[in-house]
């Protein structure tokens, strides 16, 4: 999947769940989860950006919008391991790119999904983890053979 199915596929999602759960999406906050400033989608999509901006608590869309992804994939994974692996393939390919709804995304299915600075975060916590431990066996090693 590449990202721009992938992000149509997320929005899809969120709105037909926001739609099940009675959940009110304005034209400006379904609009704006294909809000991207590398390649805008929509021809008004800087105008809508602004008028959000102007009217709406981004905080609150944020959270209004993980927990509808966080439900729909809860909803989708019970009785489809296809629609879940859908699911995955999403999330991977979106990513890949810098879409507002990643930051949503980020929110509702945690950091791991961070592109690749999660991934570096824990290799480096590794590699000082693999240093400290070899430091304290080099030190334990020489306290053992001056003590003997």
């Amino acid at each position: 999947m590449n990202a721009l199915a992938a992000k149509q596929f997320l929005i899809a999602r969120v709105i037909e769940e926001a739609e099940l759960q009675q959940v009110l999406l304005s034209d400006v906050e379904k609009k704006m989860l294909y809000f991207t400033e590398v390649h805008p989608s929509l021809p008004d999509i800087y105008e809508i950006n602004a008028e959000f901006e102007r009217n709406y608590d981004a905080a609150e869309y944020e959270d209004k919008v993980a927990a509808l992804l966080r439900n729909a994939r809860d909803r989708d994974s019970r009785p489809s391991p296809v629609r879940e692996q859908e699911w995955k393939d999403a999330l991977d390919a979106v990513k890949k790119e810098d879409h507002y709804i990643l930051v949503m995304v980020r929110q509702a299915f945690g950091v791991g999904l961070a592109a690749s600075g999660g991934k570096r975060l824990r290799d480096l916590l590794i590699y000082v983890a693999i240093g400290v431990g070899l430091v304290l066996i080099v030190i334990l090693a020489s306290m053992w053979s001056t003590g003997h």
